[in-house]
């Protein structure tokens, strides 16, 4: 098997949504985003498999947002958004209350969980700007925001369940 086309040597791309653009295009960027997000999600699951489940779940439909964003209708919907909700309202059920920030980190998983997290937010940012253009759906935003709401409270819960504390911030006052 070939594993390279060599069309992408000259620094453009297809892309079946905008034909050949440069790999700089806000929606190649947008595409990437979305795969670094995706390959982290890969990594966390590795790491501490009792969340594979979820997070494979989770790596589908971020190849969805994907494979719409680049042209193909998935039928991607807030069925979706709606799983993330009632995952967020069943980890809370579990978690402690929180009442200040925390710092990323406590368990190697719950680290890489933060930052699938802030890795999501500039993915979110980036479809932003494409949903802006109309090159994204209204329904992609909702669930990258709403997914980045998961990863955090993923990452709480994995600290919880491998004994690990979260380390809530301590905030300086300014002069």
């Amino acid at each position: 098997m070939k594993w390279f086309t060599g069309t992408g040597d000259s620094g453009k791309t297809f892309v079946p949504s905008e034909g050949n653009v440069w790999k700089y295009d806000e929606v190649v960027e947008a595409l990437g985003d979305l795969d670094e997000l995706n390959s982290l999600l890969g990594v966390v699951s590795s790491l501490y498999p009792e969340v594979k489940e979820i997070l494979e779940e989770v790596q589908n439909d971020v190849f969805s947002i994907s494979s719409e964003i680049a042209g193909f209708d998935m039928g991607f919907s807030n069925t979706e958004v709606e799983k993330l909700e009632k995952g967020i309202a069943k980890l809370d059920k579990e978690l402690p209350p929180l009442n200040n920030f925390v710092l990323p980190g406590g368990s190697l998983p719950a680290s890489f969980l933060h930052l699938s997290r802030a890795v999501c937010r500039r993915a979110e940012r980036s479809v932003v700007k494409l949903y802006t253009q109309g090159k994204a759906k209204e329904v992609h935003v909702k669930y990258l925001n709403r997914l980045s709401s998961l990863l955090f409270v993923l990452a709480l819960w994995v600290n919880l369940k491998t004994g690990h504390n979260n380390v809530v911030w301590k905030g300086r006052a300014h002069k």
